[in-house]
């Protein structure tokens, strides 16, 4: 595809954010169907999987239908080789082939050919722009470097071009980078980017002043949005994706909810293998949409949201998820049956005198290991209640296991996470 070509295309998923709701749920449909067929009629997996469920291509007319085609999990693609989840004939070296974070230790490849990047790069700038973004803007993104790979088409054109900052540089390079620099538009992990709010407040540099500032990829708590935003002055607008269907949900200045890319994919909302109603808690269920390379239908991201009904006082059509709640690796389930977010231990922990950056990781129902890191005000009464806080919060049968550090661990994509579980939960 030609770059005048791929700028018509952005052009396009921009119109498309302001079609009438009719209009918008018929391109779904329409891209619905055909992503379906083409499933079906090219790739091993979904064949057998239409075939065994008893389902056909032609059974599905509209987004109501996907709830005859049986849900894919990741572990069900990664004992699959990859011939099988993409397309026949696919010459896999031109296209682009990564990984998911694999935080289960077992990362799973994907793929996207050219149509399919080209395409998410450009639902991916509608939300920028939409939000400050402009085309020589001075932009700096905290990111994987392995993801980064080659140029985008519209870097080539010297537009939209983000100077790239490696989450696994020191604090210290990023802000010399950074400071020469000088960013417009600031965006990336969102660990990395209240990191380097810490070091910018503590140091007190004046060269980092982003008029807009976008995070992604982990879970943005209440917290964390209102500290970022005091260290910039800004309204910081949050992004939600995956590495498998890239980005699928965003903020606009309205702050109202997280619009979904409705043109881009078909999100649900599930609990106990029903669709959730709006303002009800639900496991994400994604079916790309553009991805012909590799189909995802039905795919679940093990990702907890709260779809809403209500429209977005800026008038865009792009239905509203309300709340998302984080990854269900994030989620924590005690010996009675209650489930945790990630988010409760922010206010848990934040309040302790003593804590500085920490990390809570579960190992069993009963056991929650605690990484802590000092800040000035540590004291040998700050472990204590530590594990009294805890306690209080998730039950007395808890655990609560406490390890100071000099570091916390990221995964292996770079990111720095609250919290994770080693436990399988039961919804």
């Amino acid at each position: 595809m030609g770059s005048i070509n791929k700028l018509m295309l952005l052009h396009q998923v921009r119109k498309n954010q302001w079609l009438k709701p009719a209009e918008l749920e018929e391109l779904q449909n329409t891209k619905l169907r055909a992503i379906v067929k083409h499933a079906y009629d090219n790739t091993e997996f979904y064949h057998h999987k239409f075939r065994d469920a008893g389902v056909h291509p032609d059974d599905i007319k509209n987004v109501y239908d996907l709830k005859k085609v049986p849900f894919t999990t990741k572990d069900e693609l990664r004992i699959q080789p990859l011939e099988a989840r993409v397309s026949k004939d696919l010459d896999l070296s031109k296209c682009l082939i990564t990984d998911t974070s694999g935080s289960t230790g077992i990362p799973l490849k994907i793929v996207y050919d050219e149509a399919a990047d080209d395409y998410s790069k450009a639902v991916n700038l509608r939300s920028h722009i939409e939000n400050g973004l402009k085309v020589r803007s001075k932009w700096a993104v905290f990111g994987d470097p392995h993801h980064y790979k080659k140029p985008l088409w519209f870097q080539k054109l010297r537009v939209f071009n983000p100077v790239q900052i490696s989450v696994f540089e020191s604090i210290d390079k990023q802000i010399d980078t950074l400071a020469k620099f000088k960013p417009e538009v600031l965006g990336g992990y969102t660990s990395s980017i209240r990191l380097l709010a810490e070091a910018i407040e503590k140091t007190d540099i004046k060269d980092i002043n982003p008029k807009v500032v976008f995070g992604t990829s982990e879970l943005l708590d209440s917290e964390t949005r209102k500290y970022i935003n005091s260290v910039f002055d800004v309204e910081m607008i949050d992004h939600f994706g995956c590495v498998e269907l890239n980005r699928t949900a965003w903020e606009c200045s309205e702050h109202a909810g997280y619009h979904i890319d409705a043109d881009s994919v078909v999100t649900e909302f599930i609990e106990n293998g029903e669709h959730v109603s709006p303002g009800e808690r639900g496991e994400i269920v994604y079916t790309g949409l553009h991805n012909y390379a590799m189909p995802l239908i039905r795919y679940k991201i093990e990702d907890i949201g709260i779809p809403s009904d209500e429209p977005c006082p800026c008038g865009r059509v792009l239905p509203l998820m309300k709340v998302i709640e984080g990854r269900s690796d994030s989620f924590m389930q005690v010996p009675s049956g209650r489930i945790f977010p990630a988010m409760i231990w922010e206010p848990i922990m934040r309040r302790i005198p003593g804590v500085g950056h920490f990390k809570a990781v579960q190992e069993r129902k009963d056991l929650v290991r605690l990484l802590v890191i000092k800040s000035h005000e540590f004291s040998q009464n700050t472990i204590a209640q530590v594990e009294h806080d805890v306690k209080k919060v998730m039950g007395q049968e808890i655990n609560v296991k406490v390890e100071i550090v000099d570091e916390i661990p990221k995964d292996k994509s770079g990111k720095v996470r609250a919290a994770v579980s080693n436990v399988r939960i039961s919804w």
